[in-house]
């Protein structure tokens, strides 16, 4: 079950965002990883969620809303990428998809917007996909955001990201952004 975080600052008023949907409501926007932990408590079958993830979700990319393929392209292309066959064909039918630059072997890919974002969230500070996808919802204007798959528990890779999320969580609720994090998450806690 979600579980908002108080807020860390009363709403003083209506900040302009462009993550808005049609009828002028700010979007809700899950961002999800890979961690079995949370994955599947994302808001899936809730159509008032955007999901945000990543492009190598198999089974899952599907229905994200948006993809974050936030690789250097020399990682992605050498040999020891752990991306499958076909996963550039993949990358090029994506409709919203960022990337670190906009690339022309890939015409969908939209370059990130790292400067805009930077200013936005007080530095530049970016170290795992899910990470930028959380900057960019605080940077557009979401007014309430989940997070999910993203748990960063171990010691390994996702471990020294966690310090990352957190940092942005933390910009997220100075501002006046709803967070959600499962409880089943260790994102957040001692």
């Amino acid at each position: 079950a979600l579980r908002p975080a108080e807020r860390a600052s009363p709403d003083d008023g209506e900040q302009e965002g462009v993550c808005q949907e049609a009828d002028d409501v700010a979007v809700k926007v899950a961002i999800v990883g890979l961690s079995p932990i949370t994955h599947d408590l994302a808001p899936w079958d809730d159509p008032s969620w955007q999901k945000w993830g990543l492009p190598w979700d198999e089974g899952w990319w599907v229905h994200m809303d948006r993809h974050f393929e936030m690789h250097d392209m020399r990682l992605l292309v050498s040999r020891h990428s752990r991306r499958k066959p076909g996963y550039f064909d993949r990358l090029r039918e994506l409709p919203n998809l960022y990337m670190q630059e906009a690339y022309a072997s890939i015409a969908s890919a939209k370059a990130y917007p790292f400067d805009e974002v930077a200013k936005t969230i007080g530095a530049y500070y970016f170290n795992s996909s899910a990470a930028y996808a959380l900057a960019l919802a605080i940077h557009e204007g979401a007014k309430e955001i989940g997070i999910f798959g993203c748990d960063m528990g171990t010691d390994g890779e996702y471990g020294y990201q966690r310090p990352n999320m957190e940092y942005l969580i933390g910009v997220a609720r100075g501002n006046g952004i709803k967070v959600h994090v499962p409880d089943e998450s260790p994102i957040c806690k001692f």
